[in-house]
């Protein structure tokens, strides 16, 4: 990406970024607020809207118990008993009817409601039909011993509003009953004025029956309401029945009434304010966008001018020109830079003359130095091959010495038991058994060692499936001699290890390392030979030897190591002055 662009880029989002993150943060906070808020409302408005409810039915029973209270109506005459029901009609505008009946339930005068052929209308009273009137006394409860008894509520219907059907007992004890139908449009109006397009307010039993409903239907799901009916008020959140989305709820029971008033609004409503903020946001957001990539362009025209100018002037120099100059009449760093650019330029220039000169120079001694390192290289190539070779005599000295002391006391029995043989029965049997055993014995030790007397690896050099092991321990055999000498202890852990390689040269060089380990081992050390993955390992513990010691002993090291790589595997030596040494041999 171009600088210029990235500049403009760079201040367009220093300018964006902060605006976008202050919009999220504030449509965040306005949207809990929100929440917080609402839920706040419907808690307090179903709280006061159920408080109404309670009092005004209380209201309407307490002055209906004062009324039963102030009049002997079973002794009154029947224009008298009419008289009072017509009152108590006329003073209760919820009232939408009244009955007066006998303790049998009979009606003792007709009962009165306000009907469509009325000629004189009571204003505030429903008007109800004569069917009405036999469905509201079919509801009226039957007393049970209390003075107020009130009947199932029932719902509003499109024709007729929610009413509630009681029953209130003379207190006179004469049985005289008052009927009343009280109707519930008030409430309906209530609330009516809080419901919204967006909030539905109802009116329901603690059976679950919805009485009175206003607002968008299904925000209030009577069912997410029913583990609250037991509290006086209290909030819920919980998903549509639908899947549309989720609602915010509060319920409050209405006081001394089996009812409870609920109020719902949905989640996604109180979102609109944070999506206005959201979207004023972006557009400010884009006019800052806007500007900023404008001065962007314009800071960076500034700025890449003069490094475009200093670009070409590199790439003028690059192509042999090393005097070209820069000609940028600024006081600031860019114009700082031209000026170093230029100096360097021609600094350069003037270290180009130079280094023409010396080259000439350094060239015809690098000649004669090539001429010098290549002979110097040539002999320490031969001194190599000769230390290789000598070592490798060496070793198999040292090994035909063991083999001589192997030898040695094997040969001496035979010729004692011969002697023996001779001096006392030529069927000597089990003398003849004995030096039959020392006869192989020396035919093994000789067998051990041509394996080491094969052709050197310049002469065959056939590569064959060798097994280590069996070469560690030929050569462990062919030494025990002179490790016995040092009295030293030595365990081999015998495994599989197959590699490729020339079984001579790597028993030589195993050979080799073995005898280096020896002359480093004091009298009584342990000698430790396994195999671990591919590797070979020999442990030597404890290592109390000197620094010539080490130097001795090197020339072996570095002769075995030679021969080991030459067959594909690797050494890796420990530190002089541990008190263990472990060598490991890598075989690729």
């Amino acid at each position: 990406m171009r600088l210029g662009l990235r500049l403009a880029l760079l201040l367009a989002l220093v300018g964006v970024l902060p605006l976008s993150g202050l919009a999220l943060a504030a449509s965040g906070a306005a949207r809990s607020w929100l929440v917080s808020s609402s839920v706040e409302f419907q808690v307090q408005t179903t709280e006061m809207l159920a408080s109404v409810i309670g009092r005004q039915l209380m209201d309407t029973e307490r002055v209906l118990k004062m009324q039963m209270a102030n009049f002997q109506l079973a002794a009154a005459s029947p224009q008298a008993q009419q008289a009072f029901l017509i009152t108590t009609y006329r003073l209760f505008p919820d009232l939408s009817a009244v009955f007066l009946s006998d303790r049998a339930g009979v009606d003792v005068v007709p009962p009165v409601f306000q009907s469509s052929s009325a000629d004189v209308k009571v204003a505030g009273h429903a008007v109800v039909t004569a069917e009405h009137i036999a469905a509201v006394r079919a509801l009226l409860p039957t007393p049970t011993g209390e003075d107020v008894i009130w009947g199932v509520p029932t719902a509003q219907t499109p024709t007729s509003p929610a009413f509630l059907c009681g029953t209130i007992v003379s207190p006179w004890g004469d049985g005289t009953r008052l009927g009343v139908e009280i109707s519930l449009a008030a409430v309906a109006s209530r609330i009516r004025t809080l419901a919204r397009n967006d909030r539905e307010v109802v009116l329901f039993s603690l059976q679950g029956d919805r009485l009175i409903a206003e607002g968008p239907r299904g925000l209030v799901d009577v069912d997410s309401f029913k583990p609250l009916l037991d509290t006086v008020s209290a909030d819920v959140r919980y998903q549509r029945a639908d899947g549309s989305g989720e609602v915010l709820g509060a319920i409050s029971r209405v006081p001394g009434r089996d009812l409870a008033v609920a109020m719902a609004t949905p989640v996604a409503s109180l979102d609109a304010a944070a999506t206005q903020i959201r979207l004023r946001t972006g557009y400010i957001a884009g006019v800052t966008l806007l500007a900023a990539m404008v001065f962007g362009v314009m800071l960076s025209r500034s700025i890449t001018d003069p490094v475009q100018a200093l670009r070409d002037a590199s790439s003028r120099m690059e192509a042999g020109d090393l005097g070209s100059q820069v000609s940028l009449n600024r006081t600031d760093e860019l114009g700082e830079l031209a000026t170093a650019f230029n100096r360097m330029a021609r600094s350069l220039q003037q270290n180009q003359e130079d280094l023409g000169r010396k080259n000439a120079e350094i060239e015809s001694f690098n000649v004669e130095l090539q001429a010098r390192v290549e002979r110097r290289t040539a002999q320490l190539r031969a001194t190599q091959a000769s230390l290789v070779q000598s070592r490798q005599l060496a070793a198999v000295a040292e090994l035909s010495a063991g083999l001589t002391h192997e030898l040695n006391n094997p040969l001496a029995g035979v010729v004692g038991l011969l002697q023996v043989l001779r001096a006392r029965s030529p069927n000597g049997d089990p003398l003849l058994d004995a030096a039959e055993r020392e006869a192989l014995r020396c035919k093994e030790i000789v067998g051990r060692l041509s394996r080491f007397t094969q052709a050197p690896p310049s002469a065959s050099g056939e590569r064959e499936q060798v097994d280590v092991h069996l070469l560690i321990g030929d050569v462990l055999v062919l030494m025990a001699g002179a490790i016995r000498e040092r009295q030293l202890t030595v365990t081999h852990a015998v495994g599989s290890l197959l590699v490729q390689g020339e079984q001579a040269a790597l028993g030589r060089a195993l050979g080799q390392l073995i005898a280096a380990v020896r002359t480093l081992a004091p009298e009584g050390a342990a000698i430790d030979v396994h195999s671990a993955d591919n590797d070979l390992v020999v442990r030597l513990a404890p290592v109390r030897a000197s620094q010539d010691d080490w130097r001795a002993a090197s020339l072996g090291f570095w002769a075995a190591r030679q021969v080991f790589e030459e067959q594909g595997a690797t050494v890796e030596e420990p530190v002089s002055g541990s008190s263990e040494a472990v060598w490991t041999v890598r075989f690729r």
